[in-house]
């Protein structure tokens, strides 16, 4: 059987992904859009949050080399306020702001989860996507990021092999403990180049990198992308192979935001304010010959 990866269209990449997941919600939403504004925003420490005035709300990986960059634009430029801006301005990127582009992911996110509940897609709620075994037993994993909370549930699952790709090597002796072995970012290509199943974090796409990462893997592996970031509609992602995105929507807005504008991050948003979910490309994982969820 052979596997075509599909071809990245021209421009920058990351970028069409989100664009093109903005257009298809626009899309999909068509006229509910019209009205929806900025209710609140948070720009933390570790995410950033959103809440609109329909009610919804969305997170996003906020980039270490964000905040860095962001010092200039801060010290010397106009500051521009969200509260009240119209969704289409943010969608369209019309903003200014060095956190333009975490907060329209942000955006995306809180306007995706509507279109979860519409049945529009194969969902499965409460549930890590360590509960779909057969990406998992037998094969030979790569995770670029430490994703802790799927690494634990490796000895069980019963991988060939899994190597850990992260550039924190503050992570190394955590990410080790009996669940895989770490290797340096240098050793990206040739890890996954070896794997049967890659496992993105949801910060690659709020960080850039998830093309180029989609990119350097085989065609014939499953591809899965986990994190809050992840938490917009998967056509996109999709459309690139992807077999499986394990997310998470935001329930209470206020209550994620307010935790946000405290120091808080992704561990303390699970259980309180956030639910989990997994969407599955029914399509890649039959070609893929691990069925479908």
């Amino acid at each position: 059987m052979v596997i075509r990866q599909q071809r990245e269209p021209s421009g920058d990449p990351e970028k069409n992904i989100i664009a093109e997941s903005v257009a298809q919600v626009q899309l999909l939403l068509d006229s509910d859009l019209a009205a929806v504004t900025v209710d609140r925003l948070i720009v933390g420490v570790f995410f950033t949050g959103i809440k609109l005035s329909n009610g919804y709300g969305g997170i996003a990986y906020t980039p270490p080399e964000l905040i860095n960059r962001a010092s200039h634009h801060i010290l010397k430029e106009r500051m521009t306020r969200y509260q009240g801006v119209p969704v289409a301005a943010i969608l369209l990127d019309k903003m200014v702001s060095p956190f333009a582009e975490i907060i329209r992911l942000a955006t995306l996110n809180a306007l995706s989860v509507p279109l979860f509940r519409s049945g529009r897609y194969n969902v499965a709620y409460d549930a890590d996507l360590a509960d779909f075994d057969t990406l998992f037993t037998h094969r030979k994993v790569c995770l670029v990021g430490a994703i802790i909370p799927l690494l634990k549930h490796m000895k069980e699952l019963k991988p060939a092999s899994v190597a850990i790709i992260d550039k924190k090597a503050a992570t190394q002796q955590e990410a080790e403990a009996d669940w895989g072995t770490f290797f340096p970012p240098d050793q990206l290509p040739e890890q996954l180049a070896r794997c049967e199943t890659a496992v993105f974090t949801g910060a690659a796409v709020a960080n850039g990198s998830v093309a180029e990462l989609l990119a350097l893997t085989p065609a014939t592996a499953a591809v899965a992308v986990v994190g809050p970031s992840a938490g917009f509609i998967p056509d996109m992602l999709f459309a690139r192979q992807v077999a499986a995105v394990g997310t998470s929507v935001v329930t209470d807005p206020d209550q994620a935001l307010d935790i946000l504008g405290e120091g808080g991050g992704g561990y303390h948003l699970f259980g309180t304010c956030m639910q989990k979910l997994n969407i599955f490309n029914r399509f890649r994982l039959a070609q893929l010959g691990l069925g479908s969820h």
